[in-house]
């Protein structure tokens, strides 16, 4: 059973890069979904499905214990050249990683499909700063970010003089 309100902003960003791999053909949600959409081109499919993670910087260990379940339904659809079981793991700030779960073991992809060059590794470092920045932006561009209070200033300086006059509340002491 999920827990939350469907991710429909992690799937739209899924979208748009399944869309440039292939013809995208969407599963109903329910109980018992194994996959949530299919990429097909020709000589392969590609069965996908998405997960939503806290934690970008995961290890295969660490994947095979958040994302056991999803895991196991994949392992369902048949092992072949042919059919590609993927699991896109979308973070918070809509950054997108892809696996794909092998009977052995699980192997990074890039965003095209196919798997990246040996020793090459995704890290929460490595991500690009508008995306790491974005849920901060998000709350900039709605007014809901924190501002800084600057402390009030003690003295005016005057152009003119270069010297320091009385600031207006010290002016309605005297």
């Amino acid at each position: 059973m999920s827990r939350g309100r469907f991710p429909a902003k992690a799937l739209a960003a899924a979208m748009e890069i399944a869309v440039k791999r292939g013809l995208v053909r969407m599963y109903e949600r329910g109980p018992g979904s194994l996959a949530t959409f299919a990429i097909v081109r020709p000589g392969l499919l590609a069965e996908v499905r998405v997960k939503r993670l806290r934690r970008m910087d995961c290890t295969s260990a660490s994947l095979n214990r958040d994302a056991a379940q999803e895991i196991a339904g994949l392992k369902m659809y048949p092992s072949c050249p042919q059919i590609s079981r993927e699991l896109w793991v979308v973070s918070q700030d809509y950054f997108i990683r892809f696996f794909r779960i092998m009977d052995n073991g699980i192997l990074e992809l890039r965003n095209d499909g196919e798997p990246l060059p040996a020793g090459a590794v995704v890290r929460p470092d490595q991500i690009p700063r508008p995306v790491r920045f974005l849920r901060r932006r998000r709350r900039e561009l709605s007014g809901m970010a924190k501002t800084r209070k600057l402390p009030p200033s003690e003295a005016v300086v005057s152009r003119e003089s270069g010297s320091q006059s009385k600031s207006p509340s010290d002016c309605s002491k005297t």
